[in-house]
């Protein structure tokens, strides 16, 4: 696969600015790379980190997901596989719910996603053409997830899992939970 040679260099992932190599990279099945990149806020920055993904393609850009990108994907497949969709969401809750926040930069730096595969074989069958990869879905919720619990008393993230899992449920409008998937929504 070929890639923007500004961003990946056929080992390593890069962000320009500032000019940072990722500290874990994880590739998808389509080809899309994962990075992680340091970060610095909160009370831990060292264990801090940032997601950006690079899709296959010379000109394509290193860019932060948003959260719209799998919130929109696990709606499109809710007509079809609603029990499923919300099997999957609760899946999460209870992830966020028991998952810690790293205690130390090498432990994050090292870590392997636990997720992900057992979801992705599980529900395999709901893939659909023209949508995200349940892979990239897994991936960002659980990322997601173990970043949010390094900032104590954080609750956005987990608001949009619960907001999802409402809207499954018939208590939430869809506007709702897309303006729940936006920066610096607060419940």
């Amino acid at each position: 696969m070929e890639y923007n040679p500004n961003y990946f260099d056929g080992k390593d992932l890069w962000q320009m600015r500032p000019h940072l190599k990722a500290f874990k990279t994880y590739k998808m099945k389509d080809g899309t790379l994962v990075g992680l990149f340091q970060g610095n806020r909160g009370v831990r920055p060292d264990i801090d980190f940032v997601i950006k993904i690079l899709i296959p393609g010379e000109g394509k850009r290193l860019t932060p997901p948003t959260h719209t990108f799998w919130v929109v994907d696990l709606l499109l497949k809710i007509p079809e596989f609603k029990k499923e969709v919300r099997e999957i969401v609760q899946y999460y809750i209870d992830f966020y719910d028991k998952t810690k926040a790293f205690l130390s930069a090498e432990e994050r730096n090292v870590y392997n996603l636990e997720t992900v595969e057992e979801i992705t074989k599980k529900y395999a069958y709901i893939e659909q053409s023209y949508t995200l990869p349940l892979e990239y879905v897994c991936m960002m919720i659980e990322l997601f997830s173990k970043n949010e619990k390094i900032y104590e008393g954080a609750y956005m993230f987990k608001n949009l899992l619960l907001s999802l899992r409402e809207y499954i449920d018939g208590n939430k409008h869809y506007t709702e939970v897309l303006r729940a998937a936006q920066p610096g929504f607060n419940r």
